[in-house]
């Protein structure tokens, strides 16, 4: 059995090799909603920093980058990758603090899920450091929820956790399914028109699919970090790591896939 998974996933490293997977899908799909070359870019959840790496390969002409996330192994990551080129900042994008500037370009990709139920907030923030002309491209997660509202690595969880002996409806009781944190887009389009005029929504269907148990592994590791895995004991969490993978892999085997979602990308401009 692979040891130091958990390590790993309480600083969500190795998060570049394997979010392929599922998130880096979007960066260019999200960034062709831009409705013009900007000049101020921020990246609220940046991560590594691929998107705003992306967004500077794509746009010569920006003058002013910025990233924030709120996990500090990320940061140094994305700084490093950034170097030069953008400021990085650590922070939490559910309280950042107001800036005496505005941006041309504001994104938020595969990141909304883990604001619930604060995103009012960080919805208010862009809505106050958006230019006039400016715009707010966002990507949201929508997995296929069962009666109990979980779906999605919900199902990937219990799976692992029924393979650890930890069976039953309440298996994820303690945390939030990410079926809920999602929202559903009604939820969504409702807390963006709080603040801000949504001009533009794209969604597809989409598979996540994995070569094989260590890949999803470590893909669940970095992407969900200790989220999960938190529903067991500390002497049981490497386990647990592995029985995800394992359950993945018997998914793939099944279904040809480990779970399909729908996934949104909208656009949003300043009221008024």
């Amino acid at each position: 059995m692979v040891r130091n998974t958990l390590a790993g996933a309480r600083e969500l490293a190795g998060y570049d090799d394997v979010s392929r997977i599922r998130q880096a899908q979007d960066h260019d799909w999200a960034l062709d909603l831009a409705p013009g070359p900007p000049t101020r870019v921020a990246d609220l959840g940046c991560g590594t920093g691929a998107l705003l790496d992306a967004a500077l390969g794509r746009w010569p002409g920006v003058r002013r980058a910025l990233g924030v996330d709120g996990a500090p192994a990320r940061v140094r990551e994305a700084a490093a990758r950034l170097a030069g080129r953008a400021e990085v900042r650590e922070g939490d994008v559910r309280r950042l603090p107001p800036l005496d500037e505005s941006f041309d370009l504001i994104t938020m990709t595969s990141v909304l899920h883990w604001l619930h139920p604060d995103e009012a907030r960080a919805f208010a923030w862009v809505a106050a450091h958006l230019a006039p002309s400016g715009a707010f491209l966002l990507t949201t997660h929508h997995p296929d929820p069962d009666p109990s509202g979980q779906g999605g690595e919900d199902a990937v969880a219990r799976d692992a956790l029924a393979l650890l002996g930890i069976r039953g409806p309440d298996a994820l009781d303690g945390i939030v399914p990410m079926g809920e944190r999602a929202r559903t887009a009604d939820a969504v389009a409702a807390l963006l028109a709080r603040v801000l005029v949504v001009d533009r929504c794209e969604e597809r269907r989409v598979t996540v699919k994995a070569s094989g148990a260590d890949e999803y592994r470590r893909f669940h590791a970095a992407t969900f970090g200790t989220y999960f895995s938190r529903l067991v004991p500390e002497d049981a969490q490497e386990d647990f790591f592995a029985a995800v993978g394992e359950a993945a892999a018997r998914r793939m085997a099944e279904h040809g896939e480990v779970y399909g979602i729908t996934v949104r990308a909208w656009r949003a401009r300043p009221a008024g």
